[in-house]
C-alpha cells in the first residue's frame, strides 16, 4: 500500500521479489487471504492530517520532532516527516496456501501441504515463521482456512473471558470478530446474547445459533437484565470499535456482580469507577492471537513456550480454531460477503471503506503464479560502466534500516561516484520501496545473487550486527569491495575469518567508523601532528537508555552496545594516537549478566608509546546533557570537542570553532570509500581497523569479568 500525502492512502499492487526462506521459515504460495475490516481499513483511511493531529497531541512526539530539529536540522527533519507520511504499509495478516519451501528446522510441514498463516500480508508468496504457520486439516477449504488469524483472535478472547458452560454471555458488536466469538462461545457451552446497530448482522448471528439478539442503544442494559431474569450477564465481550466510552459503561451496567468484562475491540475505556467497584467486576484485555504475539524470539526465531507452562500459544490457538472449523462447530461461508482477485485489491478496500455495512469477511484470491524464481526485480536499466578508468562504481546495498535510511542511502544516492545497482532486504516490500525511494536499478531478496553479479563492484552492508562478519567474508571471497557498518565482527572467530578472506583477496574493506572523517576530527588530527610526546585522551559518551526489548540486546542479532557502538570511540583513539593499544583495564556499573547486556563502563587503554585513553560509555544519564565530549592533553596543548559542534584549542595554537549542525563524517566517509574503490585514493582504513576495534571491545568485557588489566592480542 502506498500512501498519498494529500488524501487517504492509495491501494497499489506492486511487483516485488520473492522472499528468501530461513531455517525457521515456511514459504507459502498464497491461495486466499482475509482483509481485516477494522485494522486494515483504519490504516487506509489515515492521511497526513491524522499524523499532524497525533503529533500535536503527543508530548513524546512533539519532543522527538523538537530534538530532530535541534540535532539534525530542518532538512533531515523534513525528510523524516516525508518518509513517515509516504512510506508503504503492507496490509493483511491472515491467509492460507500451499507450502512451496520449508526451512530445515521446521517440523510437521512438508512441501505441498496446505497451510494457514498469521502475521503476514497479502502477497502471492508469503514467508512466515514456523510458529505462525499451521497445517490445514483435511476437508477445510483454503478460503475458510484463511480466517485462521482472525479466528485465533476470537478464540483468545473467549479464553481470556474464562467462560464456563451455561454462562450467559453478551457479545457487544457483531462484526467479523464478534460473529466468530459468538460461535466459539456456543462451542464452549455458553448461552450467547448478541448486540449490534445493524439489523442484518443481528439476523446473521441468529441464523448461526445465537440465543437472542438486541439492537444496540440506550435501552440495551435494561433489555439484557430482563433477558437474564434480572441477574445480569456472567461475561461481556466487547467486540465493538468506537472511541466512545458508552460501550464500557453499558457493559458495566448489564453485568452481574463479580462478572468479567473482556475488551477485544478498540473502545474508550473511561470506566464508571463507582459501579465497577460496587459490583467488584474483573476487566481484561484480549491482545491478538494469544501468547507469543509480538515476541520476536517466538515469532521470528521459532522458540516455543513449553506446553506445561503455556497451554495455548498463538500457534496452538490457530490449530484449535481450524479443528473447530473442520468439526463444523464454526461455520464460515455465511460470513464471506465478497471475493476479489488480488489484482482488484483496490476495489476490495473501496468496498470496505464506502459500503462498510454491507461487508463482513472480504477475501482476496490468488492464481497459481506464486513461485520462488523471482528473487530480483528491475526498476530501471543500470548505466553501462566499463573500462580501466571508470568514474562510477556499481554498489549493492544490503539492509535498509533506520540508520541506513538516515545517512548511508541518501549519501549513496547523492554520490557522483557510486551507482546504486541493487538494494537487498529480507522483506520484499522494503526492498522494492527503498529501491524506488533511493534510486536503485534493482531490488532483491537474494544476497547470494549480488555476489554472483559481475557488474557489481562493491557491497555495502547495513544489516544487524551479527550478520556483518559472514556477509563481509562472503563478499570479499566473491571479489567485491566492502563497506560494512560497524561493528565489522562480534567475536574473535569472526575476526579470524574476515582476516583470512581479506588477506586472500586484495579488496577495499572499510568499517563504518565515520568519526575519523568528521571535519572537526580532521582539524584535531592536523593539530596533533605538531605535538610531541604521548597523549592523554578522555572520551565521555552519554549514550542514554534503550528499551530492553531493543534488538541490540538480543544475542540473535547483536553482541550488545559496547561491541556495537563503543567500537566507534576505540577506533578514534587509534586514529588520534596512531599506535597500537597494548592493554585495557575496565570496570562496569553494576554487574551485567553478559557481554550483550554490558552498557555502563569505564575503560582505560594503554598504548605502546605511553599514551593513555579513557572511555566512559554511560547509558544511565540524561541525553539533554549532550552525547559526546572529547578532551586531549598533549605537549602543552589542550583540545576540547563537544558533540562535533564546538572545538576549543588552547596551547600551541588557540582555536574556537562552533557550528549549528553536527557533522560526524558520514558523507565524507562514503565519498572516501567511493574514491578508494575507484583507485583514486589510498584507503584510509582497512579490515585491520575493524578487527582491532572488535577485539578491544571483547577485551573490555574480559577485563570486567576478571577484575584486572587484560592484554590486547591482535590477529
Amino acid at each position: 500500500m502506498r500512501k498519498n500525502p494529500l488524501r487517504r492512502a492509495d491501494i497499489i499492487v506492486e511487483d516485488v521479489p520473492s522472499p528468501g526462506c530461513g531455517p525457521q521459515d515456511v514459504l507459502i504460495a498464497n491461495r486466499a487471504s482475509l482483509i481485516s475490516a477494522g485494522t486494515e481499513v483504519a490504516s487506509v483511511k489515515r492521511n497526513v492530517k491524522d499524523m499532524v493531529v497525533k503529533t500535536l497531541g503527543s508530548q513524546e512526539l512533539r519532543e522527538t520532532v523538537k530534538n530532530m530539529l535541534l540535532h539534525d536540522g530542518i532538512q533531515k527533519t523534513l525528510d523524516r516527516v516525508q518518509y513517515e507520511t509516504t512510506k508503504w504499509t503492507a496490509l493483511g495478516y491472515s491467509g492460507a496456501g500451499v507450502a512451496i519451501q520449508v526451512g530445515s528446522l521446521v517440523d510437521g510441514i512438508r512441501v505441498g501441504d496446505i497451510v494457514a498463516y498469521g502475521g503476514q500480508g497479502h502477497a502471492e508468496v508469503i514467508r512466515v515463521g514456523k510458529n505462525l504457520c499451521v497445517r490445514v486439516p483435511e476437508g477445510v477449504a483454503e478460503s475458510h482456512a484463511s480466517f485462521v488469524a482472525v479466528g485465533s483472535i476470537a478464540l483468545q478472547a473467549v479464553r481470556r473471558a474464562e467462560v464456563q458452560m451455561g454462562d450467559r454471555v453478551v457479545v457487544l458488536g457483531l462484526g467479523l470478530v464478534g460473529q466468530l466469538v459468538c460461535q466459539l462461545l456456543q462451542a464452549a457451552g455458553a448461552r450467547v446474547l448478541g448486540a449490534d446497530v445493524l439489523p442484518q448482522r443481528l439476523a446473521l448471528a441468529q441464523s448461526l445459533g445465537v440465543e437472542q439478539t438486541f439492537s444496540a442503544g440506550d435501552s440495551l442494559p435494561k433489555e439484557i437484565l430482563r433477558a437474564t431474569d434480572g441477574l445480569g450477564a456472567d461475561r461481556v465481550l466487547i467486540c465493538a470499535s468506537t472511541a466512545s466510552s458508552q460501550v464500557i459503561e453499558q457493559a458495566v451496567a448489564m453485568a452481574r456482580d463479580r462478572a468479567r468484562l473482556c475488551v477485544v475491540g478498540m473502545v474508550g475505556l473511561d470506566v464508571p469507577c463507582e459501579d465497577f467497584y460496587r459490583k467488584e467486576l474483573d476487566l481484561v484485555i484480549s491482545r491478538s492471537y494469544g501468547p507469543g504475539r509480538y515476541d520476536a524470539q517466538y515469532e521470528e526465531q521459532g522458540v516455543d513456550y513449553p506446553i506445561s507452562y503455556v497451554r495455548w500459544t498463538e500457534k496452538r490457538n490457530m490449530e484449535e480454531f481450524l479443528r473447530l472449523v473442520q468439526s463444523g462447530k464454526v461455520i464460515l461461508e455465511p460470513l464471506i460477503s465478497h471475493r476479489f482477485p488480488l489484482d482488484n485489491a483496490a476495489q476490495a478496500y473501496d468496498a470496505l471503506s464506502e459500503h462498510a455495512t454491507e461487508c463482513l469477511a472480504v477475501l482476496l484470491t490468488y492464481d497459481d503464479r506464486g513461485s520462488l524464481d523471482q528473487r530480483q526485480v528491475a526498476l530501471t536499466k543500470p548505466p553501462a560502466i566499463s573500462g580501466e578508468a571508470k568514474e562510477t562504481a556499481n554498489v549493492a546495498v544490503v539492509g535498509c534500516g533506520y540508520f541506513a535510511r538516515q545517512f548511508h542511502l541518501p549519501n549513496i544516492k547523492a554520490s557522483r561516484s557510486l551507482h546504486l545497482h541493487t538494494l537487498v532486504a529480507s522483506s520484499a516490500q522494503n526492498a522494492k520501496e527503498m529501491a524506488a525511494r533511493y534510486g536503485a536499478a534493482n531490488c532483491s531478496t537474494d544476497f547470494a545473487g549480488i555476489l554472483a553479479e559481475p557488474t557489481i563492484d562493491a557491497v555495502a552492508i547495513f544489516t544487524r550486527d551479527n550478520a556483518h562478519a559472514s556477509m563481509t567474508t562472503a563478499a570479499l571471497a566473491a571479489g567485491k569491495h566492502v563497506f560494512c557498518e560497524k561493528p565489522l565482527a562480534t567475536t574473535r572467530a569472526e575476526c579470524e575469518q574476515i582476516a583470512a578472506a581479506a588477506r586472500m583477496h586484495d579488496r577495499v574493506c572499510i568499517t563504518g567508523f565515520n568519526r575519523r572523517f568528521a571535519p572537526m576530527v580532521t582539524q584535531i588530527r592536523k593539530l596533533l601532528d605538531g605535538c610531541q610526546g604521548p597523549r592523554m585522551i578522555h572520551y565521555r559518551v552519554n549514550a542514554g537508555p534503550l528499551p530492553r526489548d531493543n534488538w541490540v540486546f538480543d544475542p540473535h542479532h547483536a553482541a550488545g552496545r559496547i561491541v556495537g557502538e563503543a567500537c566507534h570511540f576505540i577506533d578514534l583513539f587509534y586514529d588520534l594516537v596512531r599506535c597500537e593499544s597494548v592493554r585495557v583495564t575496565a570496570q562496569a556499573l553494576g554487574e551485567p549478566k553478559s557481554l550483550v547486556h554490558l552498557e555502563d563502563i569505564a575503560a582505560t587503554f594503554s598504548f605502546a608509546d605511553g599514551s593513555v585513553a579513557n572511555l566512559v560509555y554511560a547509558s544511565s544519564g540524561n541525553t539533554k546533557a549532550g552525547k559526546e565530549r572529547l578532551e586531549i592533553f598533549t605537549g602543552g596543548t589542550t583540545i576540547e570537542m563537544d558533540d562535533f559542534r564546538s572545538l576549543k584549542v588552547r596551547g600551541r595554537k588557540n582555536l574556537d570553532v562552533t557550528q549549528r549542525r553536527a557533522d560526524k563524517g558520514h558523507g565524507a566517509e562514503m565519498d572516501h570509500f567511493a574514491q578508494a574503490i575507484l583507485g583514486k585514493t589510498t584507503p584510509g582504513m582497512t579490515y585491520v581497523d575493524g578487527i582491532r576495534a572488535t577485539l578491544c571491545c571483547l577485551a573490555i568485557h574480559d577485563s570486567i569479568e576478571r577484575g584486572e588489566a587484560v592484554a590486547i592480542e591482535l590477529i
